[in-house]
Formats: structure tokens, C-alpha cells, sequence
């Protein structure tokens, strides 16, 4: 099986720090075959692997976010944990995973400044 996007700038990274999967498995803490399964897409990456990654290697501007859409194309789901936020918070968390498919890309372009706001 072949490399996700995700898995090409991986494998890439590491044949450039000269470091093989037992080295990416130890330093984020997961087995060689997990490592393996995620970078060809038999898994999805899970989420603190990007900060964890992206500080290893130390991805900025450009190469972040080619890194960061190479995440979201392999991630194959999402998890909102609601149990301990109001019910407005839920009821809006499951609205969108409701509506996602339905939003356009002016909506989505809203939606996303929203979440950048700095507070």
C-alpha cells in the first residue's frame, strides 16, 4: 500500500533527519506498526501528532500548511467531546456535524475567521 500526502512529507522528513519509524514511534510514543499504519493511511493520524510533528521538524509558514492540509486530507474522523460543556456548546457541535455538508465556502470562510479570532 502506498503513503498517504501525510505519510510522503513524513517519510521525507525523516529520510532527511536520517531517522527511521522506530525513532518516530518512540518519540511519539506508539509502536513501529502503528507509525506505519498511520503514514499509510491504515489509520488516522491522530491529533496530537501535529503539534508533536510540526515542532519536530519544525514547520513553518508554507511547509505547515501544506503539513496541516496533509493531516486534514488523511484524517478520516472527527471527535467533539461534549460532556462537560454547556448545553449551548452542544447543541451547536452537533448542529455543524450535522450541517457540514451542507455549508458552502463563503459559509465555511466565515465559520473558519470566527474560530481564528484571537481573544
Amino acid at each position: 500500500m502506498g503513503y498517504t500526502e501525510f505519510g510522503k512529507i513524513i517519510r521525507k522528513e525523516m529520510i532527511d533527519h536520517d531517522e527511521n519509524l522506530l525513532s518516530i514511534a518512540q518519540l511519539l510514543g506508539v509502536t513501529t506498526s502503528f507509525v506505519s499504519a498511520v503514514l499509510t493511511g491504515c489509520k488516522s493520524v491522530p491529533d496530537n501528532w501535529v503539534d508533536e510533528l510540526a515542532k519536530h521538524y519544525c514547520f513553518t509558514g508554507e511547509n505547515y500548511n501544506k503539513f496541516y492540509n496533509a493531516y486534514c486530507e488523511a484524517k478520516k474522523n472527527v471527535k467533539i467531546d461534549v460532556e462537560n460543556v454547556s448545553m449551548p456548546q452542544k447543541r451547536l457541535a452537533i448542529q455543524f456535524q450535522r450541517k457540514l455538508t451542507e455549508l458552502n465556502d463563503d459559509e465555511i470562510n466565515s465559520i473558519q475567521k470566527i474560530l481564528k479570532k484571537e481573544k
